[in-house]
């Protein structure tokens, strides 16, 4: 019987349906699939949820995964990868209170961004699933001091100091974005020497994955246009300043290893 004392629909399911079966398990096709060849894999003894799983019923579904995993594939070459899962208690989504796990076949291309799996059960609020933007960053050393410079008000992250730097456009190199970035934002000329670090920041709407580099000062005096102010600081000195969390790796490079 089901939780509810209602007749339990899969210990009742027709031989016909059944494409699989050991002596613990058997598995049929997904009456309602999310994709093609959607398979459920079910312990024959009425037990509630996978925590109602002796160790032989475990193996036993775990052997039909592996089994039905290559069937499928062997059915259907566009299947590429697979979500695995299960539904625990009501309130995460189970309807039918008879364990059973989900083999559901992905193939490439069948959503625009797959990112997070199973993960996209719930919301996300954790910046997972944002956008990732390539940036770099230029570490302008001049008398034993680095060159830091703080957003303008009106700015994202206003306030904060930072790097100098920006978005890598598409087609462009680190190079030649980093020159374009130092130009735009500061009107001076530069030469990139060596990538230094990288850092991998989630900020709330995007993610930033961030490169700095050594650049070379040659030419040009410094006029604020993304900025309200700039300052050479000595390494003992970044502890004074609230810098983006992004580049806060820099300074720990750059304490650690100088210049």
């Amino acid at each position: 019987m089901s939780k509810n004392n209602m007749p339990c629909l899969f210990c009742e399911i027709p031989q016909e349906r059944i494409i699989a079966s050991n002596q613990y398990a058997y598995a049929i096709r997904d009456g309602f699939p999310v994709s093609r060849l959607h398979t459920l894999i079910i312990p024959k003894r009425h037990a509630l949820d996978y925590f109602e799983l002796t160790n032989e019923e475990l193996l036993a579904c775990h052997d039909l995964i592996h089994e039905l995993k290559n069937d499928i594939q062997s059915e259907d070459p566009t299947v590429v990868a697979f979500n695995i899962g299960l539904n625990a208690g009501e309130a995460a989504g189970q309807t039918i209170f008879h364990c059973h796990t989900h083999l559901i076949p992905r193939r490439k291309g069948d959503l625009d961004d797959p990112r997070g799996g199973v993960r996209n059960i719930l919301p996300d609020t954790t910046g997972y699933l944002n956008k990732t933007i390539d940036v770099v960053a230029g570490v302008i050393k001049k008398d034993g001091k680095f060159l830091i410079a703080r957003r303008a008000v009106g700015k994202h992250l206003e306030g904060f100091w930072e790097y100098p730097g920006g978005k890598v456009e598409s087609g462009e190199t680190d190079e030649v974005s980093l020159k374009r970035e130092l130009h735009e934002e500061f009107g001076i000329l530069v030469n990139v020497k060596q990538h230094l670090v990288n850092s991998f920041f989630r900020y709330e709407k995007v993610n930033v994955n961030l490169k700095a580099y050594l650049v070379e000062h040659v030419s040009g005096d410094f006029m604020l246009r993304d900025h309200d102010a700039i300052k050479w600081v000595s390494s003992t000195e970044f502890k004074d300043f609230k810098f983006a969390p992004a580049d806060l790796p820099f300074n720990d490079y750059l304490l650690k290893n100088g210049l």
